[in-house]
């Protein structure tokens, strides 16, 4: 279904109206009406057609935390227009207040600071409408539009209820909208995602729509990369011992809580049943005197060590990725974009299955020219991909020389840790010296230069695929698509990084 395209201002200028009056909110009156037009206007930034205007008041609304109440009678208007809105709460108002992914965007809008809030309510439409896949959205004149909304909220609310009772374009338009937004929920298999709520969560640091656009991807691709792969996978045993984790804070890591009780202790330790000594009155008082003298009893911890398991997995990502910023048929992401979701993908589910270890993840971008870095877009974006584990001090992005001098840090790293170095290249040739590499530092190369990528794990033979690839007509079905082979690959290396 196309946009539809408005026959005139006054109709628009009714649509307007008459949308934002069917918000399906008690007591709708001007100055909740007054919260919704900075959410239209950026809406209307974000997308060149409107949906139905009453849908980004209901969104806002929702994700701000305010109830919606779907049961309101619909003001008297034409009946298709009624069953439509009694159609859009059932099948999206609804889902959405059941999607589970809703607690998360709620708390990613409430971080953002309040001039942003608006642009995250837009962001969060067109994402919707693109799950949807909503196309009956109306042109609307961003300068009508605007001057439309500047009006007094309650003089937009008397138009509106006005324009609902006159039978014309503008209502029919809307009543088209509803019906649109009804079957696109339908057909959608979920209304909101991780890739909603990570990119708000990293909308104030996002530098113009490609960037943000290139992040909703990744996370996509790391969504449906991780559903390939199952909740658990057993760890292989291994032979080297525990080592005892550094740790900078008590507090940090505490493993025995409160231990005993000392003279000696910071304030925010102090045995509560101390603050019994203090008085109102502004003369000395006992407490004081028992500070001054230290008598005031502190809690302290249990100061044992910390025995974990160190690990550190590094991904390498060379200048050459560059030539795997093509797209291939049956994957809905470039090779590249990909590659970053695999990333994603795999750090997020190490991090469950390893949580027991000293896990550290290293994204390496070597390069040694001059000018900037052909990977410049993607290592920004490995940045904002990673941000939660770097604020953690678990995750860091180098810029090496070459791959070389990762291969030798690993070496160094290899003595108190097991260490697992996987390459990400788009070069068939390369190939990764293991000439100096300790046996016990885990290799992989992924090979992506071919639209299905092939995994190769030096020391175990030859270059192979992940899995065995039948040709077209061979018995046990038909070829493999390069998706299937991006979901093999990733289960191969899950299991090999454990």
């Amino acid at each position: 279904m196309a946009a539809v395209e408005s026959r005139g201002p006054q109709d628009t200028e009714r649509w307007l109206c008459a949308g934002l009056t069917l918000a399906r909110q008690e007591g709708l009156d001007a100055e909740s009406l007054a919260t919704s037009v900075p959410w239209l206007l950026a809406t209307l930034a974000e997308t060149p057609t409107l949906p139905p205007p009453a849908l980004v008041a209901d969104l806002g609304r929702l994700v701000a935390g305010h109830p919606l109440a779907p049961s309101l009678p619909i003001p008297d208007t034409l009946p298709r227009l009624r069953a439509a809105v009694r159609a859009y709460d059932d099948h999206v108002l609804a889902r959405l207040a059941a999607e589970p992914h809703l607690e998360a965007v709620s708390a990613a809008l409430a971080r953002l600071p309040e001039p942003l809030r608006p642009r995250g309510v837009a962001f969060l439409v067109a994402r919707l409408l693109s799950r949807m896949g909503f196309t009956a959205g109306t042109s609307v004149s961003p300068a009508l539009a605007r001057r439309v909304l500047e009006r007094p909220p309650g003089e937009l609310l008397s138009s509106g209820y006005i324009s609902l009772r006159e039978p014309g374009p503008a209502l029919e338009q809307l009543a088209q909208g509803y019906e649109a937004l009804s079957t696109g929920a339908r057909r959608a298999s979920a209304l909101l995602g991780d890739a909603e709520a990570f990119t708000l969560e990293n909308l104030e640091h996002l530098q113009g729509k490609a960037q943000r656009l290139a992040l909703e991807q990744a996370v996509e691709a790391a969504e449906a990369l991780s559903r390939a792969l199952p909740p658990r996978l057993r760890a292989r045993p291994v032979s080297t011992g525990p080592a005892p984790t550094a740790m900078e804070d008590d507090a940090a890591f505490p493993q025995g809580g409160f231990s005993s009780v000392s003279n000696v202790g910071s304030l925010e330790n102090l045995v509560t049943s101390e603050l019994v000594y203090m008085e109102d009155e502004p003369t000395l008082d006992l407490f004081d005197v028992r500070y001054v003298e230290g008598e005031l009893l502190y809690y302290t911890r249990d100061e044992s060590l910390a025995v974990r398991r160190r690990r550190v997995v590094t991904f390498v990502l060379p200048p050459s990725l560059a030539d795997a910023r093509v797209k291939d048929t049956g994957v809905r992401w470039q090779r590249a974009v990909v590659a970053m979701g695999l990333v994603l993908c795999l750090v997020r589910r190490l991090s469950v299955w390893l949580g027991d270890q000293d896990l550290r993840f290293q994204v390496a971008f070597p390069w040694d020219g001059d000018g900037p870095h052909p990977l410049e877009a993607e290592r920004g974006l490995c940045e904002l991909l990673l941000r939660e584990w770097r604020a953690r001090g678990t995750a860091e992005i180098l810029t090496p020389r070459d791959s070389d001098e990762v291969l030798a840090n690993a070496a160094v790293q290899a003595k108190r840790a097991r260490v697992d170095v996987l390459l990400l290249d788009a070069t068939r040739q390369t190939r990764l010296d293991t000439t100096k590499v300790p046996a016990r530092v885990g290799l992989h190369h992924l090979d992506l230069s071919e639209p299905s990528p092939r995994l190769h794990v030096p020391g175990r033979g030859t270059s192979s695929p992940a899995r065995e690839i039948p040709e077209v007509g061979a018995e046990g079905g038909p070829p493999e698509t390069p998706w299937e082979a991006w979901t093999g690959t990733t289960l191969e290396l899950a299991r090999g990084l454990l």
